[in-house]
């Protein structure tokens, strides 16, 4: 089986690539490893906002910040993402 880190330097490598998917798996593979994996669980978070999922890419973020919380980039991702529902969701009210 594979050690965490090179999971984790691969997974790297294919997030700079923007090979998401594999990238998503294997961050995946560490979370079934080490559910707690705080850089893990960010990148996945990273992955998703990169795909436009940001209810899932929250999800995450909020689950890095319950393991860490002064992570700091969660948190900005946190309010960001808040940001941008609060408009969106204001914009489905006010038409």
């Amino acid at each position: 089986m594979e050690e965490i880190q090179d999971i984790l330097s691969k997974a790297k490598l294919q997030f700079e690539a923007e090979e998401f998917q594999s990238a998503l798996s294997d961050y995946q593979k560490i979370t079934d490893l080490d559910s707690n994996h705080v850089e893990a669980n960010f990148m996945i978070g990273e992955i998703h906002h990169q795909l436009g999922d940001l209810a899932r890419a929250l999800s995450f973020y909020i689950k890095v910040i319950d393991i860490q919380p002064e992570h700091p980039k969660a948190n900005v991702k946190i309010e960001m993402i808040n940001t941008i529902l609060d408009y969106f969701n204001k914009d489905m009210h006010n038409p």
